[in-house]
């Protein structure tokens, strides 16, 4: 009778950690293809987030948790090569109210520089709620970028301000997965 009722509490143990924890196992499994296709299936352009995603060599060998950290260095680099870029662009511009527009954009990046820092220090707090705000935040700010230098022809900010507004949607599509929302 003892090893039956052993063989029952661990089968019961066993049970009750599986019912526990299956955001932490579903957290830990790697990464496939199909679930990268799931996660940039509702993005505007599904095959720039693909193409993101796969163009870092860690993807083939993280889980979500890895693929959130990812997708934010993606949308850090980016930011800050655009941010860079504004800069000059405020200096160099003849056209008054453009360069107002300029300087505008200059802020909302300002902002998306810092929200990209908090948007690290939530992933290594295992905070992804945190992420995904930061991630529409960013959203926001590129469309409100985008709609301030429309003012212009053509921008050489135009292109650059979409490619972050997409690294964003990535970075928010990846941390919703990742937080299970």
């Amino acid at each position: 009778m003892a090893p039956s009722f052993c063989a029952s509490l661990l089968l019961s143990l066993m049970l009750a950690i599986l019912l526990v924890c299956p955001t932490n196992a579903r957290l830990s499994m790697k990464v496939t293809e199909d679930v990268l296709k799931e996660i940039c299936s509702p993005h505007e352009d599904p095959p720039f987030c693909l193409q993101a995603l796969k163009s870092d060599p860690r993807t083939p060998f993280v889980d979500l948790v890895g693929l959130t950290n990812i997708s934010i260095h993606l949308a850090d680099v980016v930011m800050n090569k655009t941010f860079a870029m504004i800069g000059p662009l405020v200096n160099e511009t003849a056209d008054p109210k453009l360069k107002v527009q300029y300087d505008l954009c200059s802020q909302l990046y300002d902002s998306n520089v810092a929200a990209i820092e908090s948007a690290k220090n939530a992933w290594k707090a295992g905070n992804y709620l945190i992420i995904i705000d930061m991630a529409e935040g960013c959203l926001t700010d590129c469309s409100d970028c985008e709609d301030a230098i429309s003012i212009a022809a053509s921008s050489p900010l135009a292109p650059k301000n979409k490619e972050v507004s997409r690294y964003c949607e990535t970075m928010l599509l990846v941390s919703r997965r990742t937080s299970g929302d």
